[in-house]
């Protein structure tokens, strides 16, 4: 099966994004491993949320870091308090969203797919770039403790 055929037709009908742009943001066959993709848009719906799943477990951590690892207790160390409630009004509006693809998931309805994946791609230009700020923090974060810690400091 050849999900960008595939696509290609859905994408008339609905007037979807380009593949190309969605498999630049999403991924959609980063494995070869699929022999038969029996409905597209669920698949690059699924996708999507795959890709925001993974953003939400990155920002969760900033914001409930994990007791048990110093890295997490750490990290979450780099952000503010108010960097934190942006980032916790963030991940309630990528969590709504995934709990929109939990719903279409038992409706198994095309059209929702279709404006899903639409809806999908704005939302995730929007969010990536606060997402990518946060991103560069927590990286600035570790090159900071990295410098410290090579002055004998202990990190935890």
């Amino acid at each position: 099966m050849d999900l960008r055929k595939e696509y290609d037709q859905y994408k008339k009908k609905y007037n979807l994004p380009r593949y190309d742009e969605l498999d630049d943001e999403f991924e959609l066959l980063y494995f070869h491993a699929i022999e038969e993709i029996k409905f597209p848009l669920r698949f690059v719906r699924r996708r999507i949320i795959d890709k925001f799943s993974g953003f939400i477990h990155f920002l969760h951590g900033i914001l409930q870091p994990n007791t048990g690892s110093l890295i997490s207790l750490q990290e979450s160390r780099f952000f503010t308090d108010k960097e934190k409630d942006e980032i916790g009004k963030i991940i309630k509006e990528m969590i709504k969203f995934e709990r929109k693809s939990i719903l279409l998931d038992i409706e198994h309805d095309e059209k929702k797919d279709a404006d899903f994946i639409i809806e999908g791609l704005k939302k995730w230009k929007i969010i990536k770039k606060k997402i990518y700020s946060y991103a560069e923090k927590a990286e600035d974060g570790w090159s900071k403790e990295v410098k410290e810690d090579k002055k004998g400091h202990y990190f935890g």
